[in-house]
């Protein structure tokens, strides 16, 4: 960047009153001065951004004009000529980058007969003035703002001016020759010129690159917003002057990015699950419109998905969650456990409504996707909704209730004040969650618990014990749940996982962006997990073989629940009685200081083992009570029958068909441009972290990179002038989110769904509020400040219209 001089163009006086030298900065506003000749001419063959010397002199009346100085090579003149306007425009613009101002184009005259333009303006970007906008005046013009007048004046925004009148200018004039010739050349400007310092907040010294809208999207598929990407860019690279863009230009390309996909959303959407299924043959996945062609129902399941589903799917957790998106669908993602005791997704789908048929199409739609294998169990919460579809779709399996979503509703139903003063809670809890009693034990500690205090009328827990063979586990003891009804909602879980990635502003392909980072994030902890299985073993507390046979074939934690129950089984279990009964050895095995007893029946000719406690039939894991009979009679293995291959660490080695014979998760046809982009960056960061630790290297990458980027941006060039274009915005978005803007859109983006705890009001809806639970009501309750009443003088969230003791009085 080089200096600018400031010049009087007026009737200069000739006569000096003294002649003397100072320094001085590039826009001189004190006192009225000429550039020395000979300075002029030296600081105009360089580009180096020099303080000059300079000489006062009077000028009365004179106008102030700043002219650039730099090289006369990068100055237009008067009869240049350029081949076309593209080529003009660039060099304008790096005329104005060397001299410290920002070129814009202006006004184009085009010639219809020949279609060119017939004249392009290049401009200062300060030049014009800025239009005033017209406020309509009305009603109250003191109105303070947020007040609730609808006659108020408009608040205006605050904006900065920058159109000062500049008059430096370039016009091109295009000849019958085929080419544009400079007809006009304007130098000065009427304003001080931008300084070095100020370039990069310019818009000529800033620039969106690939790497910035890289940085944007990605950072935004777990949730990290554009402002917190910028600043995390600035770490990154050193500095904010290293950034080479604003935050507002970071915060432009995201709402660019929404502004892309908007109106094509649903498309999009759609058409990413084609070329998923162009990837990989066995990628799954079915939708559905309404009367007006809009998105209403969707259901996706790649290869990996499907995979687990014939691993892990004997027990299938589905649950609904809100506010993922921007059209308040409803996200429900279909979940199981796989041989870490983890989640993992075997589905998910997008329904506009919850209503039964779309309930019934999401379970068709699964069902369909899995080959028609039922699951053994499907646990939901108590949506009555599903409750009428899933016996409609499932002819086999077993449908229960989430207990978590049961017990957490407990204080709220029943009262705070019974839950946080008494032990209900407790002894609820130890009748509802006991895995160990029969039915008709339940039903007498549940009538005891509500008879103490006084809920034998309770209308919530009447309906409640009237559905109880849905979800308390005395009804159900036999059934494989893998432990998903004992401590906490699975599903709750993995709604909350994938909220951590979704907001409710995201379009349908943000969303689904974000669901496949979601479930990268839950495929890579499952193979590190697999890693840890295969080639590290768990420390083994005993020297039983028993203990080191299951280290060597469950996965750790499966093993560590399997170590837990031999530790008590051998330390803390013994023998209470002791009979043969029709071949079988039958071992009455006490635990501890409990009164209950558990009998275990023992075949020794198959080593058949059956315990009274059932956690095998309901956990797939051997109880405490077998492994001390299995002790007892010196077995050193477990029985290849109580051995599940779900939770042995080689359960997802087997290779699994579908029903094309396609092995799953190997299906790809052709590399992904995305995915070669992934790696192109990472091979930059793998050369970087080789070279930092030593300046030659550093030299030689830096000089190779800077080579290979001057070759391809001779190619692009080249390639752009062919084609008669330049890389778009658009480009870069279409590259990053592998999408691209369908030319035909043949499926409209959903409509605003408003369902229950959405919290969304739908003009026309006849709806204004959702409905506050009581919960919710009373945390809003506590924020409030408390005030006197003047009716019954006690502080309170009342005042004396809803005053309680008047209440009672009346």
């Amino acid at each position: 960047m080089c200096f600018m001089f400031l010049i009087y163009r007026s009737v200069f006086f000739r006569a000096m009153a003294s002649e003397f030298h100072h320094s001085s900065s590039s826009s001189l506003t004190e006192s009225n001065s000429v550039v020395d000749n000979e300075q002029y001419a030296s600081c105009s063959n360089s580009n180096v951004a020099v303080t000059p010397e300079v000489i006062p002199i009077l000028s009365p009346g004179g106008t102030r004009e700043w002219i650039p100085c730099c090289s006369d090579e990068l100055k237009p003149v008067v009869g240049m000529k350029f081949m076309s306007v593209e080529e003009g425009i660039s060099f304008y613009k790096a005329y104005s980058k060397a001299a410290g101002f920002v070129m814009r184009k202006s006004t184009a005259t085009k010639r219809k007969a020949l279609d060119v333009i017939a004249f392009q303006y290049c401009l200062c970007n300060k030049a014009g003035f800025k239009e005033k906008a017209i406020v309509k005046v009305g009603g109250m013009p003191n109105v303070k703002k947020g007040e609730g007048n609808e006659d108020k004046v408009p608040i205006p925004r605050r904006r900065l001016v920058t159109r000062v009148g500049c008059k430096a200018r370039m016009v091109m004039k295009y000849k019958n020759e085929g080419f544009y010739v400079v007809t006009e050349f304007r130098e000065p400007h009427v304003h001080a010129l931008y300084t070095p310092g100020c370039l990069k907040f310019q818009k000529a010294g800033r620039k969106m690159n690939i790497l910035h809208k890289k940085m944007i999207i990605d950072n935004s598929k777990v949730n990290i917003g554009p402002v917190k990407t910028f600043r995390l860019m600035k770490e990154l690279v050193g500095s904010y002057d290293n950034v080479g863009a604003s935050k507002q230009d970071f915060k432009n390309f995201h709402r660019d990015l929404k502004a892309y996909i908007e109106g094509s959303d649903a498309q999009m959407f759609v058409n990413n699950f084609q070329n998923k299924k162009l990837l990989w043959s066995a990628f799954f996945f079915d939708y559905e419109v309404d009367e007006d062609e809009q998105l209403c129902k969707a259901f996706w399941a790649d290869p990996i998905c499907r995979k687990n589903y014939a691993l892990f799917g004997d027990m299938v957790s589905f649950d609904t969650t809100f506010q993922t998106n921007r059209y308040n669908m409803i996200f429900g993602p279909f979940t199981g456990v796989d041989h870490h005791k983890k989640c993992v997704t075997f589905g998910a789908a997008l329904i506009a409504h919850e209503d039964i048929v779309s309930f019934e199409w999401v379970f068709r739609t699964f069902l369909k996707a899995m080959g028609g294998n039922e699951p053994a169990c499907l646990i939901t919460d108590e949506d009555p909704a599903m409750k009428i579809a899933i016996p409609k779709v499932f002819q086999t399996a077993e449908h229960r209730f989430c207990m978590w979503h049961i017990m957490k509703k407990m204080p709220e139903k029943v009262g705070r004040q019974i839950t946080q003063d008494t032990l209900f809670l407790n002894k609820i809890c130890k009748c509802v969650w006991s895995e160990e009693i029969e039915p008709t034990e339940f039903e007498e500690k549940w009538g005891k618990v509500l008879a103490e205090f006084k809920l034998q009328d309770h209308e919530w827990l009447k309906q409640l014990y009237e559905k109880r063979q849905m979800w308390i586990p005395a009804y159900f003891r036999d059934s494989f749940l893998c432990g998903i009804m004992r401590t906490t909602s699975r599903s709750e879980s993995e709604n909350n996982f994938y909220t951590k990635f979704t907001n409710p502003h995201l379009t349908l392909v943000e969303f689904y962006m974000r669901f496949e980072s979601a479930l990268d994030a839950q495929r890579h902890t499952q193979g590190q997990f697999d890693n840890d299985s295969k080639h590290k073993h768990p420390e083994c507390k005993t020297s039983f073989a028993l203990e080191k046979h299951a280290s060597k074939i469950y996965t750790v934690s499966v093993f560590y629940d399997f170590q837990e129950e031999l530790e008590i089984g051998c330390f803390h279990c013994g023998l209470e009685e002791y009979k043969k009964e029709n071949g079988f050895e039958i071992f009455t095995i006490r635990e501890g200081c409990r009164i209950r007893k558990f009998d275990v029946s023992f075949n020794p000719a198959n080593l058949d083992s059956k315990c009274m406690c059932k956690m095998f039939e309901r956990l797939g894991i051997p109880c405490r009570h077998m492994i001390w009979v299995w002790k007892a009679k010196m077995i050193e293995y477990i029985p290849d029958a109580y051995v599940l291959n779900r939770w042995t660490s080689l359960a997802t080695k087997t290779p699994i068909f579908d029903l094309e014979g396609n092995i799953l998760e190997a299906c790809v046809n052709f590399v992904d441009c995305k995915r070669m982009l992934n790696e192109l960056w990472s091979e930059i960061h793998t050369c970087v972290s080789l070279a930092q630790g030593n300046e030659e290297d550093l030299t030689d990458l830096v000089k190779n990179l800077k080579g290979l980027r001057l070759n391809l941006e001779a190619k692009k060039s080249s390639n752009n002038h062919e084609n008669n274009g330049s890389p778009s915005k658009a480009t870069d978005i279409e590259l990053l989110i592998g999408a691209t803007l369908p030319t035909e859109i043949v499926v409209k983006p959903p409509k605003i769904s408003k369902n229950k705890g959405t919290g969304v009001h739908v003009p026309g809806t006849g709806s204004d509020k959702r409905l506050k639970g009581d919960k919710e009501k009373a945390i809003e309750q506590s924020q409030k400040k408390k005030r006197l009443c003047r009716g019954c003088g006690e502080l309170g969230y009342h005042d004396i219209r809803n005053c309680p003791h008047k209440v009672k009085e009346n």
